[in-house]
């Protein structure tokens, strides 16, 4: 991401010609400090396109949340409360960006499964770009609703702690535990109804 530097970071790291501290780069981006939302955001893109993709299942949809969700944060630079950490709040608004779009019908539309033959199944070329059982175990995630699709992309894909998550979905800690366990239950059932060669490993009951 390219930044324009502004004097706000400069002066309140005292222009000493280091690099600034996270509390200093917080504090920069809350007044507007583009250069701050820059350096704070960058460890974390990779991270933010990954949960849009996995949250939507369609490639270009994510990209276009990503840049939604940055823009957005960068206009809410206000509301960011700087003792707290970035990553959580930048990922709480992209949540509820996908959450969002997932309500609309032009959302349902782009699905894998909603293709108009009725093909549930990915097509050849999606297996072949990329290890296909884990494309296979995302199609089955696809299909749950959306509640526990979202609590196992942030649980078992993002390997977020429950405290994160918590931060993230304003849903408390023993109800995220709750659809992570029924939601892991579902998803091994929906494998094992689509691909029944497939047993989902890496994907247990809490």
């Amino acid at each position: 991401m390219t930044a324009t530097p502004v004097p706000m970071l400069r002066a309140i790291n005292g222009g000493r010609g280091r690099a600034p501290t996270t509390s200093e780069l917080r504090r920069a981006f809350h007044m507007g400090d583009t250069d701050a939302f820059g350096q704070l955001a960058r460890p974390h893109l990779d991270t933010l396109f990954t949960l849009c993709l996995r949250l939507t299942k369609n490639r270009t949809e994510a990209e276009d949340l990503t840049q939604e969700s940055l823009v957005k944060v960068m206009r809410l630079h206000s509301r960011y409360d700087p003792a707290r950490s970035f990553r959580p709040w930048l990922l709480k608004i992209s949540v509820n960006l996908c959450r969002d779009r997932m309500r609309t019908v032009w959302w349902k539309r782009v699905l894998p499964f909603s293709s108009p033959h009725g093909d549930t199944k990915p097509s050849p070329e999606e297996l072949a770009s990329g290890n296909r059982n884990d494309q296979l175990v995302r199609h089955a995630l696809s299909e749950l609703p959306p509640m526990y699709r979202e609590a196992l992309a942030l649980f078992h894909l993002q390997d977020l702690p429950y405290k994160e998550m918590e931060q993230i979905t304003g849903v408390a800690i023993p109800a995220l535990k709750q659809r992570v366990r029924r939601g892991s239950v579902m998803l091994r059932n929906k494998v094992a109804e689509l691909y029944p060669e497939l047993v989902p490993a890496r994907i247990h009951p809490q």
